[in-house]
């Protein structure tokens, strides 16, 4: 997201047609971190005013009724402020459709909506959402004059001073209800879970109706002066709290004059079970499964025991977190995670298929059939229907389609090999999952034979666990040094026929030893026939990250090095073995 700003910023005003396209291609078909990022970057060109933008945020926040949603919502949000953090803040129009919408929701759809707001508004500096709190008051402050329209201001205080005469006949008559009763109870304001488990006791969220204040919805978004909500609101500041903490960057460290924050009064949680049974009675408990998940996947692996298989969300990051923390478990606690890998691989696996197997229509060939199905094969039909020509009476010859022939899919019998060849060390935790995955996945191909070895200082080859992920993921160890050379040579020795030899190294190419033997590797490979191809190593945020020198040589020895994510991989295999 930053990138792409900081790539705004050097073009000129209006950017060329190919950028303007990019960008406007990004905001509506890129991942949602990436349509917020383009979108801020289209206002930022000039490309869209900052209405537009407004309304597009507050339809994020329409849309977020399902897990799915909200978590696209936190990724838009987070994308946005990245991209372009004060333009909230500076631009009226951007700000006041979602002013609007967080102010309209329900109490119950707004906590449903809440951690993800407050997820990504979080990639904000405590500063930077301390001066977005000083406009959101601003603009909601009651004692600000409303637009009266057309409206004379003699006409308007006749009005007031006819409703103040009729209020003071009806309070004579007794007739004005009785004024609440700030000591009451509000019965609304308890949500359907009932009492809160956590062992200091605290106040429970509201319902269904508009309880919370606007101001307090926006200082709950932006977790910040939290010291001022009301006391049934403060456990829901504390709850988030205890995931987000009070944020990074400037004012991260307490220097902030003025108001602040605020010290909050709420005893802190024992543990997270604690904090896990007061989420369910906040915002319920599809909403915990979410902030729990959420809380895994940032690294908190004590609420890993506390998340639900069938509720969680499947992620990447959460994946990452669980195996990191059953890599040193007994196998006695591992057993309760088992079922929780299980599913995250299981979703993850076909999500994933679900994108490579188009990329891989390479595989198969086309055929005529009689059956239908696929497109029509027009010249064939029309040989086989010549039988049935008939020049009409207007001299115009027609041919009938009796036996229509159409193109299907021939699968080659030609076996391919896909030697995987997955560097394990240490800092390659986030590209072995996605290895292991995409093996798993190309591994159903009836065309490839796949073949998984996994590489730090010493080679192990996993080929009988590609199959299943969920074995192969938990077979794999990741640390320890890189010889990237030993896993060429041990794949050297799977090779039966060059040509028909797809040789892939998932790597940073921090080579541990002398490049000498890698490159002789490569060449030796590269001259039998082999088709062979570096993929560089992608950190948490999704950029390459490897050694550039090394790479560079590896080129000149024959084999490319690209930053490919899974999808191109499997169209790189689709190409080669069409």
């Amino acid at each position: 997201a930053r990138a792409l700003v900081e790539l705004a910023h050097r073009a000129d005003v209006v950017g060329g047609t190919r950028l303007t396209a990019a960008v406007a291609r990004l905001a509506a078909e890129g991942s949602p971190l990436m349509r917020g990022a383009a979108g801020a970057v289209r206002v930022l060109l000039g490309h869209e005013v900052p209405g537009e933008l407004g309304r597009r945020v507050a339809s994020w926040l329409d849309a977020a009724g399902d897990p799915e949603s909200r978590s696209a919502l936190a990724a838009r949000l987070t994308g946005l402020l990245s991209a372009a953090g004060p333009l909230l803040e500076s631009a009226a129009p951007a700000l006041e459709p979602l002013l609007d919408r967080v102010s309209e929701l329900s109490d119950r759809d707004f906590l449903d909506r809440l951690p993800s707001l407050r997820g990504g508004f979080d990639t904000l500096s405590p500063a930077a959402r301390e001066r977005l709190l000083d406009t959101v008051e601003e603009r909601l402050r009651d004692t600000h004059l409303g637009d009266t329209g057309n409206i004379a201001p003699v006409t308007l205080a006749l009005w007031t001073a006819a409703d103040l005469t009729a209020r003071e006949t009806l309070a004579a008559q007794g007739l004005l209800p009785p004024p609440p009763d700030p000591t009451a109870q509000d019965p609304t304001a308890e949500t359907a879970t009932g009492e809160s488990h956590r062992a200091g006791g605290h106040g429970h969220a509201p319902g269904t109706g508009r309880r919370i204040a606007p101001a307090d919805r926006w200082r709950l978004v932006l977790g910040r002066r939290t010291d001022r909500l009301p006391e049934s609101a403060r456990p829901l500041a504390t709850a988030l709290d205890e995931l987000y903490g009070s944020g990074r960057g400037e004012g991260s460290r307490g220097d902030l004059t003025g108001a602040g924050r605020g010290g909050g009064r709420e005893a802190p949680y024992p543990g997270v079970r604690e904090w896990s049974e007061e989420l369910a009675a906040l915002f319920g408990p599809g909403i915990r499964e979410e902030v729990l998940a959420a809380a895994a996947a940032a690294g908190r692996r004590d609420t890993l025991a506390e998340l639900d298989p069938r509720g969680v969300r499947p992620s990447v990051d959460l994946l990452r977190s669980v195996l990191r923390h059953a890599g040193g478990l007994p196998e006695s606690r591992l057993a309760a995670l088992r079922p929780l890998v299980r599913r995250l691989v299981e979703a993850l696996t076909r999500q994933l298929a679900t994108q490579l197997r188009p990329a891989l229509h390479g595989t198969v060939l086309p055929r005529p059939s009689r059956r239908p199905g696929g497109g029509l094969d027009l010249p064939r039909t029309l040989r086989t229907n010549l039988a049935t020509a008939r020049r009409g009476p207007d001299g115009v010859v027609r041919v009938i389609p009796e036996h229509p022939v159409f193109r299907t899919r021939a699968r080659r019998t030609a076996d391919w090999r896909l030697i995987l060849v997955t560097d394990v060390s240490g800092s390659m935790e986030p590209s072995t999952i996605w290895a292991a995955l995409t093996a798993s996945v190309l591994a159903g191909v009836p065309a490839i034979s796949t073949h998984f070895l996994a590489f730090s200082t010493e080679v192990i080859d996993l080929t009988d666990h590609v199959d299943d992920p969920l074995s192969l993921l938990l077979e794999v160890s990741v640390g320890g040094g890189t010889h990237i050379a030993a896993g060429l040579r041990h794949a050297r020795e799977l090779v039966a026929v060059p040509s028909r030899t797809l040789v892939v190294v998932i790597s940073d190419f921090e080579e541990g030893y002398p490049v000498g033997g890698l490159l002789t590797e490569v060449r030796a490979l590269a001259g039998a026939g082999c088709h062979v191809l570096g993929c560089a190593s992608l950190d948490d945020s999704g950029r390459p990250r490897y050694s550039t020198g090394v790479a560079a040589q590896l080129v000149a020895a024959g084999m490319p090095v690209a930053a490919l994510s899974p999808l191109e991989l499997a169209r790189w295999v689709g190409e080669k073995i069409a």
